[in-house]
């Protein structure tokens, strides 16, 4: 009894030992920095005590042009300044306030024109169309306040610029009305609300989004106050999970509301926002939100093609109107954005049908873009050849012959199509025709169409308007088309292209492996990064790329393509497109999270992330020395070994707990492996203790005798 009593003994003080090292390895990783904590902001404005100036509370209007309904009635010119002088500065966050009207709104797309810039000693600031909604509302006076960085202003002279936006050719401006001009200092502010994204960047929060490996695109609301994103929860209740849209608080990662859609359908990744709704899809319905509830829904059902496979819904948002390809039904739906009325479809029509054999019809299409009423796709139309099936008399069987299978669907019996050929059956005849659509945005009729010789996926080719140019990329091409009549500008040569951005004269796209910028105008090269490539956005000057690795954010000089920065370590290996709002970055990654970054010094975050990830190697090599030092000090080597097992064990087990709550998808990678040896490694540590034990009683014995 005493000799069990000494093992149990030993054994606990050895477990006790190994939990301890574990312990230390953990708050060593924690306290080297407070990196990537889960929810955790960086505090939240407080406008309480402000510092208030009066700059200019006379009534101005900007443009070219006369309009009665404003004050006064003719422009003044297209850009005003003002002058100001302060004296101190006590605070980290300013903010302009005014008040506008018939300020021409924000494209929802994200493209277009007219865009009156406000600027802050040169330093761009924001857009008065930003805070427009809608168009019928552009005549009503808006209160506008653009917050930023007291870093931007002076002890002295400085200036407030206001400029009016213009077309592609300089020959219209935007004409509207601002008043009661105010500039505003918080002098006790706790959060610094700046548009500098400039490197280096600082992960501020980071919230769960669910899934496996979800990297859905981050949408920011138009004050840049809330995110949106779509989930799938697991629901006990039913055979599918609860699938809702989340909105969360941009400042600090908490839930701020969450909506289901009582669809059994998975919604996709894909969300739209604009005026105050939130849009996304599943294979049966699109779905309307506002912050309290489901707005509308528009049943997809009657408008899917005559395929058992359910097409896949990618809505954007442009004026009022929620513009949708249905992906496999050779369909674009035009709804009212307020109501979920249809407006109007447009179905691709077979340019070349071919006549001589009986074809199965499938269609793709990218998603579509909107800018001064055309709306822009491309779509792809595939004949696939019928092999009709040949009588085969009893006993002429052919054993290579496939089997086909069927399924019940609606009461139907539908063949499943083999994954495999039979070596006897003819290859299909397979036909595949590409043709770049532009339609009338407000009723849906023709404009333009050209064919194309592609046959490439439609994946990633999003058609892009600036400048009453439309550009997109097809094969190992971009071309640059006229708008209005679809006439070619330029075309040229890029590898497997993928536009992300166009602006500041600019077409920047990745190509494999590189990223390229070309000259919006004439499609020549204006620079070209080597050897690291993914989804990027462009702001401020500078080119985000959200890279594989280690690291996953590469920032570059939008005007040269040199590396400004690299960083931006999450606890995935693949991130989203980066979007950058209101003076933060977003990006979600491949460890199904999304991250939020600001501006300032990492610090020791980044080799915090790598500690997390390799914590279970850390254990062993913290549990080698101690198995080290055990078979020195004990002689009994194998109690010794089987003790050092079982704590072995228990240290591999709560690391890899620790480690799986920040990186999910190690559990399909180490931490599979791990949880598969775990149960090896304690039946061995316990036939061990227990040899170990017998060894300790047999030598007892030969002691006493």
């Amino acid at each position: 009894m005493r000799l069990a009593k000494e093992t149990i003994w030993f054994t606990t003080k050895t477990l006790s030992f190994a939990v301890l090292v574990l312990l230390i390895l953990f708050t060593v990783v924690t306290i080297t920095g407070s990196a990537l904590p889960d929810n955790e902001g960086s505090g939240q404005l407080d406008s309480e005590s402000t510092v208030e100036y009066v700059l200019d509370a006379g009534h101005h209007h900007l443009g070219d042009g006369i309009k009665p309904e404003l004050m006064p009635v003719d422009a003044e010119g297209t850009v005003y300044t003002k002058i100001f002088v302060l004296d101190r500065i006590d605070g980290d966050t300013a903010r302009i306030t005014l008040t506008t009207k018939s300020v021409v709104p924000t494209d929802n797309a994200g493209i277009g024109l007219f865009y009156d810039h406000v600027y802050v000693n040169g330093n761009k600031v924001g857009k008065l169309n930003d805070y427009i909604e809608a168009k019928e509302q552009d005549n009503i006076p808006r209160s506008v306040t653009i917050y930023f960085s007291t870093k931007l202003l002076y002890s002295g002279e400085n200036t407030i610029t206001i400029s009016s936006g213009c077309n592609a050719d300089r020959s219209d401006y935007d004409d509207f009305e601002f008043f009661d001009l105010r500039l505003e200092i918080i002098t006790e502010s706790k959060y610094q609300y700046s548009e500098n994204v400039q490197p280096p960047l600082r992960s501020i929060w980071s919230y769960s989004i669910g899934g496996y490996r979800n990297t859905p695109l981050p949408v920011v609301s138009e004050s840049g106050e809330v995110i949106f994103y779509t989930s799938s929860q697991v629901d006990p209740d039913t055979p599918w999970g609860k699938q809702t849209i989340n909105a969360i608080d941009a400042r600090n990662g908490q839930l701020v509301w969450s909506h289901e859609t009582g669809g059994s359908f998975e919604l996709h990744n894909y969300v739209a926002y604009a005026d105050g709704l939130v849009f996304a899809s599943d294979f049966r319905n699109i779905y309307a939100f506002g912050d309290n509830a489901l707005e509308w829904k528009f049943n997809l059902k009657p408008y899917q093609g005559e395929y058992i496979s359910a097409p896949e819904v990618r809505p954007i948002v442009y004026n009022n109107t929620v513009y949708t390809t249905i992906y496999n039904a050779g369909k674009v739906l035009a709804i009212d954005a307020k109501t979920g009325a249809l407006k109007w479809i447009y179905s691709f029509g077979p340019e070349q049908e071919p006549l001589d054999k009986e074809y199965r019809i499938s269609y793709d299409s990218t998603i579509p873009a909107a800018s001064k009423g055309i709306v822009v796709l491309i779509e792809q139309v595939e004949y696939r050849e019928n092999i009709m099936p040949v009588a085969i008399e009893p006993g002429m069987e052919d054993p290579n012959e496939l089997t086909v299978e069927y399924i019940e669907y609606n009461g139907e019996d539908i063949p499943i199509e083999p994954e495999t050929e039979s070596p006897n059956v003819p290859t299909p005849d397979i036909r595949i025709f590409t043709q770049v659509f532009a339609l009338n945005a407000s009723n849906g009729e023709e404009i333009w169409n050209y064919s194309i010789n592609g046959v490439s996926s439609l994946y990633g080719k999003t058609p892009f308007i600036d400048n009453d140019l439309v550009y997109f990329g097809l094969e190992d091409k971009i071309v640059a088309r006229t708008l209005g009549t679809g006439r070619t500008i330029w075309n040229a040569d890029v590898s497997w292209p993928h536009i992300y951005a166009v602006g500041d004269g600019k077409v920047f796209a990745s190509a494999g492996s590189d990223v390229v910028a070309l000259d919006a105008y004439d499609g020549s090269l204006v620079w070209k990064s080597q050897g690291s490539s993914g989804p990027l956005s462009v702001y401020g000057g500078l080119v985000y790329v959200g890279i594989f690795g280690n690291e996953n954010l590469l920032v570059l000089d939008g005007n040269t393509g040199e590396q400004v920065w690299k960083g931006g370590k999450t606890f995935g290996q693949e991130v989203s497109q980066p979007v950058l709002s209101h003076g933060k970055l977003y990006m979600s990654a491949s460890d199904s999270r999304l991250y939020a970054f600001e501006h300032g010094d990492p610090g020791n975050q980044d080799i915090y992330a790598s500690l997390v990830g390799y914590l279970p190697l850390f254990a062993i090599a913290a549990m080698l020395v101690l198995l080290i030092v055990f078979m020195r000090k004990i002689e009994n080597k194998s109690l010794a070994l089987g003790s050092w097992l079982l704590a072995l064990a228990v240290v591999l087990f709560l690391s890899n707990i620790i480690m799986l709550e920040y990186i999910p998808e190690a559990g399909w990678g180490m931490g599979l492996l791990l949880f598969m040896t775990l149960p090896v490694i304690f039946v061995a540590g316990i036939l061990l203790l227990a040899y170990g034990m017998w060894q300790k009683r047999k030598m007892k014995r030969s002691d006493n005798n």
